[in-house]
């Protein structure tokens, strides 16, 4: 049985290998030798910063350990990551109503979010529920050039409760 709440700080470290690990799963098969490990330090930096900044950090549970989160700042959607091993059993899509349900409440009618324009997963499981395509963006980096499909969804489209 898995359940949402809200992230606390001391998630943090959690959080962190969490979002390594499922990042590193999703995207180096997408990406090959051009994708790159998130560092330690790094993601749990962001993620304290995030919380100490207000933003929604929501995290899912299952038998008391962390195993996804999502996140959101503004009308943005900025993370919404599962380990692989609790795809696929409803805790993404209760992860994204949760925000959302916590986006209405702050007056979005419509949140905004990146997927990365290979990950064909992500943007069939955001399409289920509700997402649409609203414009395209080219990240720099050093080791080449990506494209994110910028995506739209209102409030209301995912129809999951945020627990389960």
């Amino acid at each position: 049985m898995f359940h949402i709440r809200d992230a606390l700080l001391d998630d943090v470290p959690a959080i962190a290998r969490v979002h390594m690990r499922s990042d590193w799963d999703t995207y180096s098969p997408l990406f090959g030798s051009e994708a790159y490990a998130l560092q330690p330090d790094e993601t749990e930096l962001r993620w304290r910063r995030a919380l100490g900044d207000g933003d929604t950090l929501l995290v899912a549970c299952d038998s008391g350990e962390i195993v996804g989160f999502g996140h959101a700042r503004g009308d943005r959607i900025g993370a919404l990551y599962l380990l692989g091993s609790h795809q696929r059993r409803g805790m993404g899509s209760a992860l994204l109503s949760g925000l959302l349900t916590i986006l209405k409440k702050r007056g979005v009618v419509e949140a905004r979010f990146d997927v990365v324009a290979k990950n064909a997963n992500a943007i069939a499981f955001y399409r289920s529920r509700g997402a649409y395509p609203v414009g395209r963006c080219i990240n720099h980096d050093a080791r080449g050039d990506t494209e994110d499909l910028i995506f739209a969804i209102p409030m209301g489209s995912a129809t999951e409760q945020p627990s389960a």
